[in-house]
């Protein structure tokens, strides 16, 4: 629990580091960087003591246990903490705004799964095989999360330019660079699905099964909508709003595979 207080704390601490540069940013003002090294150290400090946090998890996967909606929750926004702030120190500048979101949305879970416990489960059966199946799922899932955030940032950045509303600054990225960010972690996320359908179909023996076919379903419908959308943009040069439809539409399918089954199944339905 103690692991779980500290890696909030710690992420307000990195939130509060950069807000003042994006609020500073959008109105047009003289921006700085903030100090990098501080904001690292807390940031990474953050994921750590997140990480730590779910440790209990993967001995309870080990012993055959079960994980609860909230577990895999917060274990899928840490994954996505992690890779946006790596992505931020390998010098992927297009992600600075999207930070903050990314860090609330772990302070969050981290908070739910904390403090407001559920009894969703899902059992876990303990092979080689299923722990392949989760891997991806959960990278998945990770990287289709980022994918979306930066399909609201390319709307949001296109929207101001349009209305003539977005002041020229250094920290704001160029709309070209965060499309092409866009494709290429829609691509990267159309791929581990791809994986991940495969590795379900082969490791799981009830993947078709009463359980989990509104998982495979939405799964493989989330996975032909993103399809759709790089197939437009490659072949048809789809841009814009219509590719960003796509993709938050592939994106809410995807959380209803993954999430959807379980409040169902908790409910009883």
């Amino acid at each position: 629990m103690w692991f779980a207080v500290v890696s909030i704390f710690l992420y307000l601490i990195s939130i509060l580091l950069i807000t003042p540069m994006l609020l500073k940013a959008h109105s047009g003002a003289q921006t700085k960087k903030p100090n990098k090294t501080l904001f690292f150290c807390t940031a990474l400090l953050a994921i750590i003591t997140h990480g730590i946090s779910l440790a209990p998890l993967f001995s309870h996967w080990a012993n055959e246990q079960t994980f609860t909606l909230m577990d895999i929750s917060s274990l899928l926004s840490v994954i996505v903490a992690a890779l946006a702030t790596f992505a931020i120190g390998f010098r992927v500048n297009t992600l600075w705004f999207l930070l903050p979101i990314v860090y609330c949305l772990a302070i969050i879970n981290l908070i739910l799964q904390t403090f407001l416990p559920f009894s969703i489960v899902q059992h876990l059966i303990h092979n080689v095989g299923l722990f392949l199946h989760i891997g991806l799922a959960l990278l998945a899932y990770a990287v289709c999360f980022i994918a979306t955030l930066y399909a609201v940032q390319l709307w949001w950045i296109d929207r101001n330019l349009k209305s003539k509303k977005l002041a020229l600054s250094p920290i704001i990225p160029p709309l070209m660079t965060v499309e092409r960010h866009f494709f290429r972690l829609m691509l990267s996320g159309e791929v581990l699905l791809t994986l991940t359908l495969i590795s379900g179909a082969i490791y799981l023996p009830d993947f078709f099964g009463m359980q989990n076919v509104q998982k495979a379903i939405f799964s493989f419908l989330a996975w032909l909508v993103l399809g759709v959308a790089l197939i437009g943009h490659w072949k048809w040069h789809w841009r814009g709003k219509k590719v960003i439809i796509y993709s938050i539409s592939g994106m809410i399918l995807l959380s209803i595979a993954y999430f959807g089954s379980r409040v169902a199944f908790g409910l009883g339905l």
